[in-house]
């Protein structure tokens, strides 16, 4: 095989299913390239090639366990997760040093399903304020996004096919839209969060970055699975590629002046492919009082922020960056009351989509305000992701081509446990882009 880096996750994992591909052979071919582009893409901040070549080693030499459905597939985490041995920092120096003894629960099930964990990936710091050192594969004058950043850039950059990201706000959907990759936050719930780090148990939320909607339908396999020991965890059926969407809503607002010519252009690209794909696309806007999604997220965050992260504010404030000292005053500062309010206005959110999205509907959505930004000027708005993440709804990212050779996406959007339906839709946007 010429360059087994260019694999898909899901054709690397047949190859090595039928024997035509070594498990090491595919880790050796990853590590090279990470050798290549890390010092431009700066995706990883723990690479262990050493480690990950014995584990590809054993099981090339061992016969699967269960349903190894990811069978010697190389893996980034992003380094909110923990990962034993590993340096899982959370994008902050108050954390340099953090190396845990014991796998997050996505993790284990990642491992169990026979992945080779090539590293942890650059995290913004705590996944919410300062960026990271990692560049946007298409262009590393551009930001690759926030907070997922390693894991979205090393995947676009084919340095692995798979990797495990997070989102609290827009930190999947974001980062994969300006690699022009894939990524999804599922159900919230789906995945378990036991040994992630928490930044606001409203909306945090882990989901897999990859290239191809079979990519993404393999790591749910693996990744989704009631956690007793997470209160938040739920069960969300495996999706499958076989439910054929009803209808397609073109879905306006909220914050629909945000949206720039660039990402206008790719919703117009989705709705051409749905249609291409004789797709029903009716068009809704949705009400005003959608545009306080603003306000919702950045109360819970802050909120969550404070009581999470706190202690290492009083500890260790001259270690943050003023952003993020900042969200954590804001958090000290905001009521019951108003987090309450927060709570029930994204309740209301959630409500109101449920009865706009039946089973078999897909909304598609401007996923960013604009393509990747300069790095000079940070990771980009969350804020058109909010709505998604709020409400717990399953989310994509699309890419839909580049403009002025830059990637650029929507976002699919369908109600909870609706994955099957929504990684439908995407493999068919697929075949019509």
């Amino acid at each position: 095989m010429s360059d087994p880096t260019m694999l898909s996750a899901a054709a690397a994992a047949a190859a090595i299913r039928e024997r035509r591909l070594g498990c090491e052979e595919l880790t050796l071919a990853c590590l090279d390239r990470i050798a290549r582009l890390e010092p431009t893409v700066r995706a990883f901040v723990d690479l262990q090639p050493e480690a990950a070549l014995r584990r590809a080693r054993e099981l090339d030499r061992t016969k699967p366990q269960g349903d190894q459905a990811l069978r010697g597939i190389p893996v980034a985490v992003k380094e909110v997760f923990d990962v034993a041995g590993y340096r899982c920092a959370w994008g902050t120096a108050v954390h340099a040093g953090r190396i845990p003894e014991r796998d997050a629960e996505a993790v284990a099930r990642l491992k169990a399903a026979g992945v080779v964990i090539l590293g942890t990936a650059v995290s913004t710091e705590y996944a919410i304020a300062a960026a990271g050192p990692t560049t946007n594969p298409h262009d590393p004058s551009r930001s690759p996004g926030g907070s997922s950043s390693g894991p979205a850039a090393a995947v676009a950059a084919y340095m692995v096919p798979l990797a495990l990201g997070s989102q609290s706000i827009g930190s999947i959907i974001r980062p994969s839209v300006y690699c022009g990759v894939m990524g999804l936050k599922p159900t919230r719930g789906a995945i378990s969060n036991r040994g992630a780090m928490p930044l606001a148990i409203e909306l945090d939320q882990a989901g897999p970055i990859a290239r191809t909607p079979e990519d993404l339908l393999l790591a749910c396999r693996a990744l989704f699975a009631p956690d007793p020991r997470d209160a938040a965890s739920r069960a969300v059926p495996v999706p499958e590629l076989s439910s054929p969407a009803q209808e397609i809503v073109e879905m306006v607002g909220p914050l629909r002046e945000r949206v720039q010519p660039a990402s206008r252009e790719a919703v117009e690209r989705a709705l051409l492919a749905c249609r291409k794909a004789k797709l029903q696309v009716r068009r809704v806007e949705l009400p005003s009082e959608f545009d306080r999604i603003d306000d919702v997220v950045w109360t819970l965050i802050c909120r969550g922020v404070a009581a999470q992260h706190g202690d290492d504010y009083d500890r260790a404030a001259n270690l943050m960056s003023p952003r993020m000292r900042e969200l954590v005053e804001r958090g000290r500062g905001t009521t019951d009351g108003q987090h309450r309010l927060a709570v029930e206005f994204a309740a209301g959110f959630a409500a109101f989509l449920t009865r706009l999205l039946p089973p078999g509907s897909v909304a598609v959505q401007a996923a960013v305000d604009d393509v990747a930004p300069l790095r000079a000027d940070g990771t980009g708005s969350p804020l058109l992701q909010g709505l998604w993440t709020a409400a717990g709804f399953p989310v994509l990212a699309m890419p839909c081509g580049t403009v002025g050779g830059l990637p650029v996406g929507v976002q699919l959007a369908a109600a909870p446990m609706q994955e099957s339906t929504l990684l439908a839709v995407a493999a068919t946007l697929l075949r019509h882009l």
